[in-house]
């Protein structure tokens, strides 16, 4: 039943998909990161039904390409794109650690997210212009697995900067241990599927996240001196988007 809980409430957390709602408390908050991939996994999955719909139905290609740029942010509600633009307003201001992650918990948009989020759209869009084959969309559809056990783990193993907020509260809540093997568990699940489904394009994707995610380590967190909810949202943006022109290009 608490596993259930902690399902329902991750959903309800990261998703816009209409849930029961749980009482939030730290005993359904256990399982929360370590259900997080499995957001990923129904995303993957409607991704996938609702490019082969409009294929039959022979929409326009720059019309299933809106669609598809779309949908992530709908059926997330723009939670993680939320937390790249908060992140790209704060590497923008050139500003010390401290006001950096102040940055993050302002309410106000400024110019270096406005231009960040109409660059990751239009890179975004275009891409997708260009997949046309059924292999190349599971591969995406596997990739936002892949991508949220990622995001998951920089949660519950790198600092977090502030000590404080949401996140802090999911990671002090969580069974550290075996959300940790659980979460690389489903990485390497996802890795093996992919690269045996579609070699070439798995493959690819498959080690684009893992420098994307080591960047994320190495020099994102570096900047702020840690993790936030804010910076995981970055980093799965910015290896949603690489993981597309990856496998566009593969």
């Amino acid at each position: 039943m608490i596993f259930l809980k902690s399902l329902i409430m991750t959903f309800n957390m990261y998703t816009k998909i209409p849930m029961p709602q749980t009482a939030w408390n730290e005993k359904y908050m256990k399982y929360v990161l370590s259900l997080f991939p499995i957001v990923g996994l129904v995303e993957g999955i409607i991704y996938v039904f609702l490019w082969k719909f409009m294929i039959f139905i022979k929409l326009s290609p720059y019309i299933t390409a809106a669609v598809l740029t779309a949908f992530p942010m709908l059926y997330t509600g723009g939670i993680h794109m939320d937390g790249f633009l908060d992140t790209s307003d704060a590497l923008g201001s050139h500003q010390s650690r401290e006001k950096k992650l102040d940055i993050l918990k302002d309410s106000h948009i400024g110019a270096g997210a406005v231009i960040s989020g109409l660059v990751y759209i239009m890179f975004y869009a275009f891409t997708i212009l260009s997949i046309t084959r059924l292999r190349q969309v599971v591969i995406i559809a596997f990739s936002f697995f892949m991508i949220r056990a990622y995001s998951a783990l920089s949660l519950v193993c790198f600092k977090n900067a502030r000590g404080s907020g949401l996140a802090m509260t999911f990671t002090k809540a969580s069974d550290l241990l075996f959300t940790r093997i659980l979460l690389i568990s489903f990485i390497a699940a996802a890795k093996i599927l992919s690269s045996l489904y579609f070699p070439r394009a798995g493959i690819a994707v498959s080690i684009t996240v893992f420098i994307c995610f080591f960047y994320f380590r190495l020099f994102i967190c570096g900047e702020f001196g840690g993790v936030t909810g804010d910076l995981a949202g970055f980093f799965l943006q910015m290896a949603e988007l690489a993981a597309v022109i990856v496998t566009a290009v593969a």
